[in-house]
């Protein structure tokens, strides 16, 4: 699916533009698991080993994020790699490229 025409918020599409423009469009991928939520939208890097989940405040400059890892076992479908309540977006930037091993 196409960046531009996915159904969120314009917070989020600003934000996706913002990665983009900074670490460059080829480096993650949507793996958008919360379609119905305007305000959140799921990333992962290009094996789709690991996974961002990035909320919006509408109202707000700050952010949520929630890392997960592979699986470790096959009784759950990822592994849990930490949580960050109202965060910059700089944060999001940090942990984005972090988390998704982003070389840039």
């Amino acid at each position: 699916m196409a960046k531009t025409e996915l159904n969120k918020n314009q917070k989020i599409k600003s934000l996706l533009r913002h990665l983009e423009d900074k670490f460059g469009s080829n480096v993650f991928k949507i793996k958008d698991h919360w379609d119905s939520d305007l305000n959140a939208i799921g990333l992962t890097d290009n094996s789709e080993t690991y996974l961002i989940y990035i909320s919006i405040y509408e109202d707000q400059d700050l952010y949520f994020v929630s890392l997960e890892n592979p699986a470790k076992s096959e009784d759950f479908p990822y592994e849990p790699a930490g949580e960050f309540n109202d965060i910059s977006l700089r944060d999001v930037e940090n942990h984005f490229k972090s988390h998704l091993r982003i070389n840039k």
